[in-house]
């Protein structure tokens, strides 16, 4: 019995590598594009409003097709959803290339019908991107609880946060030279993605389980499947979905905006790939950190303190002039952001059977955070002020830290009934 397991457990392992590397992949193809989409759309004529709007509608696709994918899709297995969608983003980022080379060949900068295509684009991609990371996070947490779902999840957050350390860098130095390179290094991405996944084994990556208990614990060992624990787990979802929702909108902000203020006060578009790749490097520190330890767990206070690292972010950017404001801001950012994320998809993935929904809850959360963040921002900064954004993003942020408060006081659900994957 001893000999199967330990075969079924390396058999596993073998499985889910390539599924890692195709997270990878797919994170560097993202942060490399993405980081210098404002630049992009500088470069063939768009405002401040089609910088905001170009990720936003990035993010409403993926989520109105998230939506669509949970309720009518859910029967699709993980390797025909990731495949598909990783060839989707492919042909929609040709259709990018496309875009930028004839906006620039054919001197047509400024052209509303290219910039409005190029956004179409990506909202094309968005939303074929919603068979992509639902699909592939419940194929690597597959049948996984307790410590050995925390061990999955963090080296999954690992590998795709690796991604966002190096994927900024390399398309702020790519942008500096050529408006298509970035694009072009992104396709490159998305097709090694699409040969990790037919590398990968049909069967879901946890088949060998996660040891004697199947039921989500606590840090102190006790079950949090029933009782007072089934309650507390609720509670801490809907705080880390808040959290998880302000982290993602100040992201939304930081990323779309703060790139063309960022150059405004005359640093280059390699320094804002070196300032993300910053947020990065703390944002891979403590999703890492977070899958190795436990001690965070059932903790509401820690969810509690998200906001007014967020809020510190915020204020630096605002009153920051100097990269000596700038990069601390990124560095609090990039911990807080990690925390948010980490403990939302535990307690998400946490005494849930069906892994596809509650991931789905989870990247329309932080979709939903993108385009508040970046949508409304690229809006108050073109008609109201360079700064106005930043000011939004701290009212979120302070309404979230009054929406935990009041979710963990009020919130009593009927803890035989609710479901844990809530």
């Amino acid at each position: 019995m001893k000999e199967m397991l330990t075969q079924d457990t390396h058999q596993a392992g073998a499985n889910v590598r390539p599924l890692y590397a195709a997270a990878f992949a797919m994170a560097i193809s993202l942060n490399v594009l993405w980081t210098v989409m404002p630049f992009i759309v500088r470069n063939i004529g768009g405002t401040e409003e089609h910088v905001g709007f170009a990720w936003a509608a990035n993010m409403l696709g993926y989520m109105v097709c998230l939506l669509f994918a949970a309720a009518m899709l859910g029967h699709l297995k993980a390797r025909m959803a990731t495949r598909a969608a990783a060839a989707a983003m492919f042909a929609a980022t040709i259709a990018m290339v496309v875009v930028v080379w004839h906006a620039i060949a054919h001197n047509r900068l400024g052209s509303p019908v290219l910039i409005w295509t190029l956004i179409a684009a990506g909202t094309l991609a968005g939303a074929a991107m919603s068979l992509f990371w639902p699909f592939l996070m419940a194929w690597v947490s597959a049948d996984y609880e307790g410590v050995t779902l925390n061990r999955r999840l963090g080296t999954y957050n690992g590998m795709w946060s690796g991604a966002v350390i190096l994927g900024p860098l390399i398309g702020g130095t790519l942008v500096d030279m050529s408006t298509l390179a970035p694009i072009a290094t992104s396709l490159m991405c998305l097709a090694a993605c699409f040969v990790l996944l037919c590398l990968a084994h049909d069967d879901p990556a946890g088949v060998a389980g996660s040891g004697p208990s199947s039921s989500c614990q606590d840090n102190n060992g006790s079950a949090a499947g029933i009782g007072s624990e089934r309650a507390k787990l609720t509670r801490l979802k809907w705080m880390a979905r808040i959290a998880m929702f302000c982290a993602w909108a100040c992201s939304g902000v930081a990323r779309s905006q703060f790139a063309l203020l960022f150059t405004g006060l005359g640093f280059s578009e390699t320094q804002f790939g070196i300032l993300i790749t910053i947020f990065g490097i703390f944002n891979f520190l403590t999703l890492t950190g977070a899958g190795r330890v436990a001690f965070w767990h059932f903790k509401p206070v820690l969810l509690l303190c998200v906001q007014p690292v967020l809020a510190l972010t915020l204020v630096l950017i605002i009153f920051g002039r100097t990269l000596w404001a700038f990069v601390p801001a990124f560095i609090v950012m990039g911990i807080g952001f990690g925390f948010a994320y980490s403990s939302h998809l535990y307690y998400a993935s946490c005494g849930s059977k069906k892994r596809s929904a509650p991931m789905a809850i989870h990247e329309v959360t932080l979709s939903l955070g993108i385009i508040v963040g970046s949508g409304a921002g690229g809006y108050l900064s073109d008609h109201v002020g360079l700064y106005s954004p930043y000011w939004f993003a701290t009212g979120v942020v302070a309404l979230g830290a009054a929406a935990q408060i009041i979710t963990w006081a009020l919130v009593r659900p009927h803890a035989q009934n609710q479901p844990a994957g809530t």
